[in-house]
């Protein structure tokens, strides 16, 4: 069976973001944000969006509540883009399904920190223009361990190209959500059981 054949009789999405994963990256280096690194992504984000200075508080707060939750893509030693996600407890997802979740000021008690279990994968933001893009696979790759399993993306595209991308990664909106609310729904949670054995 072609794989276009597959995307289609499975009704799977042509970018679907659990199919990218791969741990080889010719294109692009991929780090762990650490706490020396948010000033610089702070910087870099900047440059790209309107960014109010509260925000490198955020991305301090980010990194420290749990490692492992914003992934730098780095070209010849320079950044080139970024993905950061806010791993939700049970008490953030529910208060991001009812709307009463706010990306851009999370309360800590939503965060789940690096010993509780995690409910939700919220995409707080990412820049990835062209070669930058490759990274993404890399944080597909690293989100099949199995803490991640089964865990939903959830994500609120500001722009129409960014609804436009969630849409091609597979995301969908929430037609339960008036706040603009997409979700991917994780293909083991689709009952797709090949990706256990990939």
């Amino acid at each position: 069976m072609k794989s276009n054949d597959f995307l289609s009789e499975y009704q799977l999405s042509k970018h679907e973001f659990d199919l990218l994963a791969s741990s080889k990256n010719r294109f692009v280096s991929v780090k762990i944000a650490e706490n020396m690194d948010a000033l610089r992504l702070y910087q870099f984000i900047e440059d790209y969006l309107c960014f109010s200075g509260s925000k490198l508080q955020l991305i301090e707060d980010l990194i420290l509540r749990n490692q492992g939750s914003v992934f730098l893509f780095e070209r010849h030693g320079e950044l080139v883009g970024f993905y950061a996600l806010q791993m939700l407890n049970s008490l953030g997802l529910e208060a991001l399904l009812q709307g009463e979740f706010d990306g851009s000021h999370p309360l800590i008690c939503y965060l789940a920190s690096d010993d509780q279990s995690i409910s939700g994968l919220y995409v707080w933001a990412y820049i990835a223009p062209g070669v930058a893009a490759n990274g993404v696979r890399y944080v597909s790759y690293v989100l099949q361990q199995e803490k991640f399993q089964g865990v939903n993306f959830y994500a609120r595209p500001v722009t129409e190209e960014g609804g436009r991308v969630s849409l091609n990664l597979g995301f969908e909106p929430l037609e339960a959500s008036d706040h603009g609310l997409y979700c991917y729904t994780r293909l083991v949670n689709r009952g797709f059981r090949f990706l256990e054995a990939a």
